[in-house]
């Protein structure tokens, strides 16, 4: 028997122990609906993040590495205040294999704009206007589930911030006025009822 088929048979019991796992079962404690709302929030920030990077890729705004890198420093910040979160309230192992599972995901996705910087496209005269007008789509769906203000609000300040025309920056000042007015509402209604 040579070293290699030595080393596989005496790992085989750990690897089969580890596989075997009930991690999931472990998951279901006293805190566990604390930990699933922070999975849930994580995975719908990576949904629409990934939106973000697609809209922001396709309209060439990740020939500036540097937009690449702010963009990826902004995104990572949700997965840290999680993992910061899940270190509070973590209880078991099923619960940390399942939040760290998530954190792994927005990590990695964050980090993709950077990825694809190497390979973006140059923008166009239009990108302005195509952010400016899915800006303001996002901010009337904003209205049906207002997280998405945070999204809109972004989307639109990088509208107002590339060369466009009057109509890009108008839409885009105007879906910011919106924005941060709804957000505004919303931290008054939140202030309220607390």
């Amino acid at each position: 028997m040579n070293h290699t088929q030595y080393r596989l048979r005496s790992t085989l019991p750990l690897l089969l122990g580890t596989i075997l796992a009930p991690m999931p079962a472990l998951a279901f404690q006293s805190d566990t609906t604390n930990i699933l709302m922070l999975a849930i929030t994580l995975g719908g920030f990576c949904f629409f993040n990934l939106l973000l990077t697609g809209l922001f890729y396709f309209t060439g705004k990740y020939q500036s590495s540097r937009f690449a890198k702010l963009h990826s420093f902004i995104s990572l910040i949700p997965a840290v205040i999680t993992f910061v979160v899940a270190m509070v309230y973590i209880k078991g192992a099923g619960a940390i294999s399942l939040n760290i599972g998530v954190i792994i995901v927005s990590i990695a996705l964050s980090l993709l704009p950077i990825q694809l910087s190497h390979h973006a496209k140059a923008p166009t005269e239009n990108t302005a206007l195509i952010l400016a007008i899915v800006a303001l789509l996002m901010m009337l769906s904003a209205y049906y589930a207002a997280p998405l203000t945070l999204f809109a609000i972004a989307i639109a300040h990088v509208a107002a911030c590339s060369r466009g025309s009057i109509v890009s920056k108008l839409l885009s000042y105007a879906t910011l006025i919106a924005g941060y007015s709804y957000l505004g509402y919303w931290a008054y209604q939140i202030a309220l009822h607390s």
